[in-house]
């Protein structure tokens, strides 16, 4: 049979729902891509072309950018090339070439298709990556939702020569005279995938000739085994996690309650970049209270009986000082409203946690909000002597995410107030204060 038809079938099967669509195709200059610019051509689809420089290999990368060019002027298409700085971007985020090859290149790809209004994202990628993909995912000890590769159609990206291989492409291409080029670095084991694709898979097939159909048979498996597994895991977040504020609460006491937490676990934050070394670790210092586990982008914190999942970045909130105490001030997601009152107008002693009553006179200056800093004390109301504001945060079960969120009112350098749950002694109100200020605390709506 010929190529044109294999190919052309599974092309028209992919793209059935997108004809009308207008989308922006991303070309290397290699045969896959270059191929999939000939079909879409041809199919008559509304499409663009989007070809990054990433400058890692010298003339070939500017031979690569003026073939693309030149190709899409042949073809009547909207050529969009850029040029970037790759080594330098790796380098100031600390990511490896390809990861930063793929930030700058998707990020840019989004920046074209808003821009311009397009709708969909079409890659070239096959049925040769698709296996690379899964045999790596496996060998990274990444979980079974990723061994099921690539879709042909996710969310906005669409993959129409997925089902194809590369061996198929390159015959089509020759039967239909598309030019391409090669690129070189392809040849090289330097990267993982490059390892795969010249040294793994090529020593698997000589000694299982279906090695290859058989990892394509296995990531569709697992498609299948997956819808049943993640209505599993759903379930099972219902009953064991809460998510507030930013942060995933796992239930500990009731994880271990499972017939094997460490594998549960693993498949609840795996996403967050955990693995299940990671997980099995969380487990067994389930009774380590403030011990943290680190992925690439999250932080988890054993705490009690739970395990909290957050957002690694590191958030610096600045204080904020201010002398003005007639008009509300918002921090760190809370409102502080400030009033003056003299003693005689105090009917009640409160034991509200969102409202302090400081003796004004104690006041010098202006009053400061900030966050908690190491090495933190206060005297807290109805305690003799001071006390390290972490031991407090210990001593409340405020856990190590939480009392960095906290706002303390200061003045002075000296903490008048841990908002939301101490006063200290040194400003509280007693018979002899004349002038009293009542600060109330609410959550801001901002």
């Amino acid at each position: 049979m010929s190529q044109t038809i294999t190919i052309e079938q599974h092309f028209n099967n992919a793209m059935r729902k997108f004809n009308s669509s207008k989308l922006l195709l991303a070309v290397s200059g290699g045969v896959d891509s270059m191929v999939l610019l000939h079909l879409l051509k041809k199919s008559g689809c509304n499409f663009e072309v989007a070809h990054c420089n990433f400058n890692l290999r010298g003339e070939d990368s500017e031979k690569d950018y003026l073939f693309v060019k030149k190709s899409c002027l042949h073809y009547d298409v909207n050529f969009n090339g850029k040029k970037f700085e790759t080594t330098l971007f790796a380098k100031e985020n600390g990511l490896s070439i390809q990861m930063a090859a793929r930030e700058l290149r998707y990020k840019w790809f989004k920046e074209i298709i808003e821009t311009k209004k397009l709708q969909y994202l079409a890659t070239a990628h096959h049925q040769n990556d698709q296996t690379e993909t899964v045999l790596l995912n496996i060998l990274r000890g990444k979980g079974s939702f990723s061994w099921e590769g690539m879709s042909v159609i996710n969310n906005s990206i669409i993959r129409p020569l997925l089902n194809v291989s590369k061996k198929e492409l390159i015959a089509y291409a020759k039967e239909n005279k598309i030019e391409w080029r090669e690129d070189s670095s392809n040849e090289k084991s330097d990267y993982q995938r490059n390892y795969i694709r010249n040294t793994i898979i090529p020593e698997l097939e000589k000694h299982f000739p279906s090695a290859e159909n058989n990892l394509l048979q296995f990531a569709a498996i697992n498609r299948y085994n997956n819808t049943i597994l993640r209505q599993f895991i759903n379930e099972k977040k219902q009953q064991l996690c809460d998510f507030e504020n930013g942060i995933l609460k796992i239930n500990s006491d009731l994880l271990a309650k499972e017939n094997d937490p460490a594998i549960l676990l693993f498949h609840l934050i795996n996403s967050y970049g955990f693995n299940f070394e990671n997980c099995s670790q969380m487990i067994q210092a389930k009774n380590t209270s403030g011990k943290k586990f680190y992925s690439s982008t999250y932080i988890a914190l054993i705490d009690r009986s739970s395990i909290l999942i957050k957002k690694s970045e590191v958030v610096n909130t600045p204080s904020l000082q201010f002398e003005e105490l007639s008009k509300s001030i918002t921090f760190n997601h809370y409102e502080f409203t400030f009033r003056e009152m003299a003693q005689q107008q105090i009917e009640f002693k409160t034991h509200l946690k969102s409202l302090a009553l400081i003796d004004q006179s104690k006041i010098i200056g202006p009053l400061e909000l900030r966050t908690y800093r190491e090495g933190d004390y206060f005297y807290p109301l109805g305690m003799k002597g001071k006390k390290l504001l972490s031991d407090f945060f210990i001593d409340e079960k405020i856990n190590d995410f939480d009392k960095k969120q906290i706002p303390l009112l200061c003045n002075n350098h000296q903490i008048i107030w841990v908002a939301g749950y101490r006063l200290d002694e040194r400003y509280k109100v007693t018979d002899s204060t004349k002038k009293i200020l009542r600060v109330d605390m609410s959550t801001s709506l901002a």
